[in-house]
């Protein structure tokens, strides 16, 4: 109650109204996609991210975060903690920007997955 009774008060001094302050804020576009991802793929794709940027681009809390400072936009790269898939999200306030890298990411990601699981059957059977 008290931080509502602030924010009025807020409003009150500045004599502007929660839309005023609402029409202020950036339009950020946040979207998320899943790709399957088997439990044997995952740590090969978090390391490949890490591997393919720059360090200082990257965060590594949950997954693999993937920043581009210039423009204030992000993607993160989130492997599901009881799922065989990734999640995938993107943020910006470039929408056009939010849906060319889900799309580019989407795709990195189902390209190693059909590879890893290649080399694997190639080792399984083409070996014997």
């Amino acid at each position: 109650m008290f931080c509502i009774a602030k924010v009025i008060e807020m409003m009150t001094i500045q004599e502007r109204s929660l839309g005023q302050i609402k029409a202020e804020l950036p339009r950020v576009t946040h979207r998320s996609y899943s790709v399957r991802c088997p439990w044997t793929v995952k740590g090969s794709l978090m390391r490949h991210l890490v591997e393919t940027h720059s360090p200082d681009r990257l965060e590594l809390i949950d997954g693999v975060k993937i920043f581009n400072y210039s423009d204030d936009n992000w993607v993160l790269v989130l492997p599901d903690a009881s799922e065989p898939t990734v999640h995938i999200f993107a943020n910006s306030e470039d929408r056009d920007w939010v849906s060319e890298t889900l799309k580019e990411y989407r795709a990195l990601v189902h390209d190693f997955v059909t590879q890893a699981e290649a080399a694997v059957r190639q080792d399984k059977f083409g070996n014997g």
